[in-house]
């Protein structure tokens, strides 16, 4: 009996050892394999979650770029197309006459003013007039216009002096640049018009487109809303 009870022992000592075996082979072919080229449900989870976020971002930058393209352009726009109304004034009648002007085109009023002020005398100021005439002279500027390229239309007014305009407007008109600028020129006076003023605008304003001008004596000046609304209705300029 002791044999067959031995040989029976060592049977299943065999079979103990060979279950075991089998066991931790399986471990160790695990361990040698290394990572698997699957990935895990948390990285799956993780990279699809980085791909919404990128998909999601992209929209955010095409906005970007649409609204720096606005602003680009609205840099590259600026503002034009203004009307300016400038004018010297003596007596008051010229400013007055450039009020109505401004309240029916919208304008900005610029007064035309010398460094050196003119004399109140009146007398006296016909023989300063009429000898700055004489020189042909261009008397300095107290001021002159901001933002001039802003403005498209210009308006120029004045008294008559000895048939001419005042020497100062001279002045004005060749202070700038005048090369696609429309002029339209107004005079008030005590009846004797523009005088020889109109032939000479286009040398002290080269480049000008120059319409038609109005004039309105002194005396009647009170009175001439409508006659400058007609005016400035006739000229189209918008």
């Amino acid at each position: 009996m002791k044999p067959l009870y031995a040989l029976l022992l060592s049977a299943a000592l065999a079979c103990s050892l060979t279950a075991c075996t089998a066991s931790g082979g399986g471990t160790a072919s695990s361990d040698a394999g290394g990572a698997s080229e699957q990935p895990s449900p948390s990285a799956a989870a993780e990279s699809s979650e980085e791909a919404s976020s990128e998909t999601a971002s992209e929209p955010e930058s095409s906005e970007t770029s649409a609204l720096e393209s606005e602003e680009t352009a609205e840099i590259a726009d600026p503002e034009t197309g203004g009307t300016l109304i400038a004018y010297f004034s003596w007596s008051g009648n010229t400013e007055q006459m450039a009020e109505l002007i401004q309240a029916e085109t919208g304008g900005d009023l610029f007064e035309i003013e010398p460094a050196a002020p003119y004399t109140d005398d009146y007398d006296a100021l016909l023989d300063v007039a009429q000898q700055e005439q004489a020189d042909n002279a261009r008397p300095e500027l107290a001021s002159a216009v901001e933002n001039w390229d802003s403005y498209d239309v210009v308006f120029v007014g004045y008294p008559d002096w000895w048939s001419d305009a005042p020497m100062i407007v001279y002045s004005f008109l060749e202070s700038y640049d005048w090369e696609g600028k429309t002029l339209v020129p107004f005079c008030t006076s005590g009846g004797s018009g523009f005088g020889r003023s109109l032939d000479k605008l286009p040398d002290s304003a080269p480049g000008a487109a120059i319409l038609e001008g109005l004039h309105i004596s002194g005396s009647r000046v009170d009175s001439a809303a409508e006659e400058v609304a007609a005016w400035i209705d006739g000229l189209a300029l918008s």
